[in-house]
């Protein structure tokens, strides 16, 4: 921006002046003219220090406040601002300015080559008070200017002020700059205001369709709003233009589909994913897989799932999870075999429940013995204590094997 802005200034600072107009310019003396000639070609050599020299030698040598002091300070001021020494180079023009010399057209060139300067110079109220007087003498800006007022007030935090000038210079633009959008958008998050952003956000994929940034930003900003099954098509359509292929992005979707009840769209994402290894083979990502299948009641896929990620687990809570299933499956040698391995895994949050399930496992089986050894086990805990008495006493009376 800094680079843009000594550029336009450069450019307007050092119109041409130096005799009469259609501005209707007094005329200055040839001498002078001739000495500002000289300075034009130290400028084009970037030769920036001897120019300025030569310009604070000419303010000894015009009189008094004229237009020819005017003239001589503005080619000071484009000086500093080339050097980028932009606060001095604000407060020379601003002599200029305060000589009150200069033809009306270009008196206004001036007050909004100040304006940018304090921009330049991070000051940023100044350049307000300079730019929305000048803005409102100039109906018809270009819409950069509205742009600049509107950065200043997002400088200054004031940014219900500085929305109406980005919005009014995009909507006089054709092409706005990117920049222009970028400042709308975050302008709408600093207010909360996340339905507009959203609706900036759509605009801005269709205007940048292979930004992938604009796609997590409006997928993210349809979640701040609770319109999950939008955040996730969104999410969903970038990961298939080849956007969002990390393994965060794709468990990040794959949370999302389990978000709003699409478990099977999970699973299938997941498991592709493991397939072609763009998400590690670890435990937890194949435990996020089988819960995935078993919210989506693929029992068997889930089972599959599940004795991968319990087979990279030191903990036995992944086989407690896998028996559980098998109990729900009625497959009761499964169900031993797991929470057997479970046990003995060890690091369980309630062992007395994998007790109090395997004893229910070897009773469906008819194997008493192992049955009531289970349940005593499991009578050692407090949580399970009451179930497990039930079961010993329902064991205690006379069974076929027993």
């Amino acid at each position: 921006m800094i680079r843009l802005l000594v550029l336009i200034i450069y450019f307007l600072l050092l119109s041409p002046v130096y005799a009469a107009d259609k501005d209707k310019a007094p005329a200055i003396s040839p001498w002078l003219y001739k000495k500002l000639q000289n300075t034009e070609t130290l400028i084009a050599k970037k030769s920036y220090s001897q120019a300025e020299q030569k310009l604070n030698s000419l303010l000894g040598k015009v009189k008094g406040k004229g237009y020819e002091k005017a003239i001589v300070l503005r080619s000071l001021s484009s000086i500093y601002a080339l050097k980028e020494q932009y606060k001095k180079a604000a407060d020379t023009l601003s002599k200029v300015i305060a000589l009150a010399v200069l033809p009306k057209k270009q008196e206004q060139q001036a007050i909004l080559n100040l304006g940018q300067l304090y921009m330049a110079a991070e000051q940023y109220s100044k350049a307000i008070r300079v730019l929305e007087p000048w803005l409102a003498k100039n109906p018809n800006p270009d819409a950069q200017i509205n742009a600049l007022i509107a950065n200043a007030y997002a400088q200054l935090k004031r940014y219900r002020k500085a929305l109406p000038y980005i919005k009014r210079a995009i909507a006089k633009t054709k092409k706005p700059a990117e920049s222009w959008y970028q400042l709308n958008l975050a302008l709408y998050y600093q207010l909360n205001d996340y339905s507009s952003a959203a609706k900036l956000l759509t605009k801005l994929i269709a205007v940048y369709p292979e930004k992938k940034q604009y796609w997590d930003q409006l997928s993210s900003t349809y979640q701040q709003i609770k319109q999950y099954k939008k955040a996730v098509s969104i999410k969903y359509l970038a990961y298939k233009k080849g956007f969002n292929g990390t393994e965060k992005d794709i468990l990040e979707l794959a949370s999302l589909f389990l978000y709003v009840q699409s478990p099977y769209k999970a699973a299938t994402l997941l498991k592709q994913a493991l397939d072609h290894k763009k998400i590690k083979h670890t435990s937890k990502n194949w435990e996020t897989l089988a819960h995935a299948w078993t919210m989506a009641k693929e029992f068997d896929r889930a089972i599959k799932a599940l004795e991968i990620a319990s087979s990279l687990n030191d903990k036995g809570s992944l086989y407690q999870q896998l028996g559980q299933i098998y109990v729900e499956q009625e497959q009761w040698d499964k169900a031993i075999q797991s929470f057997n391995k479970a046990l003995n895994k060890g690091g369980l949050k309630n062992a007395g429940s994998t007790h109090l399930l395997l004893g229910m496992s070897y009773f469906e089986k008819k194997d008493w013995k192992r049955a009531r050894q289970s349940f005593i086990k499991a009578r050692q805990y407090s949580k399970n204590r009451k179930a497990a008495n039930q079961w010993l006493k329902y064991l205690s009376e006379p069974k076929e094997g027993v």
